[in-house]
């Protein structure tokens, strides 16, 4: 029905409501509803038509301009749609729908920096455009700006009641590794559209993270019943089965039919971790081998698993091509794998070396500097975290620090900067055993007097050091440990220090309830997360350590901590720089390894803590 139909009475009153809503009076007000309703039919001739009208008689405002705007956009005439977005902008210079127009017509002329700009200050003046919303995520998620695109879309999913926006969010969060947050969008998600598919499958993705593994059996079971084709259940359903121990319904699970390879892949991932659990190495590496090859989809993640793997079994020439991967071609336009090439490090007089992942990754790989063939008095430069910087104070490596680098300003040439994960293509000519550890030097007089301060609270019992958490991933889960059954086995009346990041008050409380015997330490006076260089003197400050693979276990490693006692999982979630096998450390070669049996059972690693410690029970810390 058009307005030419209605009666009088019904067009003075649609009149009246579109006076109200575009803020133009009588005649045009009616065409721009006409326009509108034109757009939503389709009907780009009727909608150019009456906007074209309304932007000679009124073109103060917005609305023939966006109208003009959104059919230049269907036609993908980028310029055309930026004219006309623009003069929009022009009569509404804070209103979201002009700003959303301007965004996609810079998108078309592909400037992805100004659109998400754009986008970002369209949603902040209460856009609910659902396709630029997608895009605008889309975008951010590509140029990793996670952390920015999370934070915007959370007050927009909340603003707007929308599930499928908790969904996206949730999504991102996962990408993130913000695993609480994302836990909290899906049951946003679910609390708003509970019968939806989508957000019944979040609700086993957030089992999963919660460790709740026999809820997302249960769901996984019943969603499957309904909704065979959903490829992507059958990944989470082995993953849950795999933590069950339940390994052979996981593994039964891929002879499914999948209609998409990205679901395939990620089923096969989960296929390889169960073969490393169950110590069938050869199997592993076939399925990590067989996911990489499907599609490029994921390439990122499957080159990794791959290189890693290799890296696991001593074959650093191998993987080191595939862990090369890891990086999305975005980071690689300006930081190429071909810049730690020998051919180029050999003639630089200087380096930059841009740090990757967390703290305890850094500490590890910072070390490779040593391996490179670097030219004599190269001025090396690590780019990082800035905790970093105190850290690095007088390093055995002579390594120089700087938090940032921008490109744009920065007079570096291309080939003046590699990420420090490349250096691992320099593995294979490291002399066997050679280690790589104590590289890091804290202030002997900060940590004399830690260490002083130590023994006296102690009063002659042995001064112990403990880490057990790591992250809230799932291979963080298999890492750690409760601190209650560690506790357990330390020598009666022992000083323990915590030296575990986070929250540490519920876990505290348990072990002290199992063993009152023990002192329990949250030194006021380090906070790590703040500063490293007063933790790392912390470290070798304790006399003996026993910590999970978690940033601890690395600083320990990087300052040289001979005390040092790391309980390690079997199967998949044992990280490269350990190896498969063996109580030497292969890496830092000093620590001590003390592995899992089976995955999931820390009984062996403990047993052999308790008896260590048994021994010096009644020897006091010296």
């Amino acid at each position: 029905m058009t307005t030419a139909t209605l009666s009088r009475r019904d067009r003075r009153a649609l009149q009246s409501e579109a006076q109200r809503t575009y803020g133009v009076p009588g005649p045009a007000a009616l065409a721009l509803h006409e326009a509108y309703m034109a757009l939503n039919r389709k009907d780009a001739v009727t909608a150019t038509s009456r906007a074209q009208e309304v932007s000679q008689s009124h073109p103060d405002s917005q609305h023939p301009w966006v109208i003009l705007g959104i059919v230049a956009l269907d036609r993908h005439e980028a310029d055309t749609a930026r004219r006309f977005f623009e003069e929009a902008r022009r009569a509404a210079p804070g209103a979201p729908q002009p700003l959303a127009g301007l965004g996609k017509a810079l998108v078309l002329h592909g400037d992805v920096f100004a659109a998400v700009d754009l986008f970002t200050a369209a949603l902040q003046a209460g856009s609910s455009d659902r396709p630029m919303i997608r895009l605008y995520a889309d975008l951010m998620s590509s140029m990793n700006r996670l952390t920015e695109v999370a934070n915007t879309l959370e007050g927009v999913a909340a603003r707007l009641r929308d599930p499928a926006l908790y969904h996206m969010l949730a999504e991102i969060y996962l990408t993130a590794e913000e695993f609480p947050k994302a836990i909290a969008a899906f049951d946003a998600e679910f609390a708003l559209a509970p019968e939806t598919a989508d957000a019944r499958i979040g609700q086993v993705k957030a089992a999963l993270f919660r460790h709740d593994f026999s809820r997302a059996e249960t769901l996984t079971a019943a969603l499957l019943a309904e909704m065979p084709e959903r490829d992507e259940l059958i990944s989470l359903r082995m993953t849950a089965l795999r933590n069950l121990d339940r390994a052979g319904e996981a593994l039964q699970l891929l002879d499914a039919g999948f209609s998409a390879p990205i679901y395939y892949k990620r089923a096969l991932a989960v296929a390889a971790h169960i073969h490393l659990d169950r110590g069938a190495r050869q199997a592993a590496g076939h399925a990590f081998r067989a996911a990489d090859a499907l599609t490029d989809e994921e390439s990122l993640w499957s080159g990794r698993a791959y290189g890693t793997h290799c890296f696991c079994e001593g074959r650093f020439a191998e993987g080191a091509p595939f862990y090369a991967r890891r990086q999305p071609e975005a980071n690689r336009h300006k930081i190429p794998y071909e810049s730690a090439t020998p051919e180029n490090l050999t003639g630089r007089r200087r380096l930059f070396l841009m740090q990757e992942q967390g703290i305890g990754d850094q500490l590890a790989l910072i070390p490779l500097v040593a391996l490179a063939p670097l030219a004599a008095g190269a001025e090396i430069t690590l780019v990082g975290d800035p905790r970093m910087a105190a850290a690095l104070k007088g390093n055995a490596l002579g390594l120089r620090f700087r938090e940032e680098i921008e490109f744009a300003n920065d007079q570096i040439a291309r080939g003046e900067i590699a990420f420090v994960g490349d250096l691992t293509r320099y593995l294979p000519a490291r002399p066997q055993g050679a280690p790589l550890g104590g590289y890091l030097r804290p202030d002997p007089a900060g940590v004399s007097r830690m260490r002083q301060r130590y023994r006296d609270l102690a009063k002659g019992a042995p001064v112990i050091g403990v880490a057990w958490r790591s992250g809230d991933r799932l291979t963080g889960w298999h890492r750690s440990l409760p601190l209650a059954d560690l506790a357990a086995r330390l020598p009666r009346g022992a000083l323990v220090v915590n030296l575990q990041y986070g929250d540490c008050a519920a876990d505290l409380a348990a072990a002290r309830a199992r063993r009152p015997d023990l002192t329990f330490l949250q030194d006021p006076e380090i906070d790590q997360m703040r500063d490293l260089a007063a933790f790392l003197e912390q470290i070798q400050a304790i006399d003996r350590i026993v910590t999970i693979d978690n940033t601890t276990a690395h600083a320990c490693g990087a300052v040289g901590h001979a005390g040092t006692h790391v309980l390690l999982p079997a199967g998949a979630e044992c990280m490269w720089y350990w190896g498969r096998e063996g109580q030497r450390d292969p890496w830092y070669g000093m620590l001590e390894l003390h592995r899992q049996a089976c995955p999931r059972d820390w009984s062996a690693p403990l047993d052999v803590i308790e008896a260590l410690f048994a021994r010096s029970a009644s020897t006091p810390s010296n």
